[in-house]
């Protein structure tokens, strides 16, 4: 049979910045916006990695700025 190696049962492989950024778009959402210092608190992601990740939320079209504080665009650029 097959060796341990090679088990179709084992963990998967995750992408941290992956769940990084849907951890930041779940306290978006239940903060209803908050500043990028705020987010860090919540949820533990050091403060240069949210900047780095709302950068990229932004240019993709799902978080908004008004003036320091990061929201949820009202318009998520979802596929129908």
């Amino acid at each position: 049979m097959g060796t341990e190696g090679s088990r179709k049962d084992s963990a998967p492989t995750l992408i941290g910045s992956v769940q990084r950024a849907l951890r930041l778009v779940e306290a978006m959402y239940a903060e209803g916006g908050a500043t990028a210092k705020r987010l860090a608190r919540v949820t533990g992601i050091p403060l240069p990695t949210v900047y780095h990740l709302l950068r990229t939320l932004s240019h993709e079209g799902y978080v908004e700025r008004e003036g320091g504080a990061f929201r949820l665009a009202d318009d998520l650029p979802l596929a129908l």
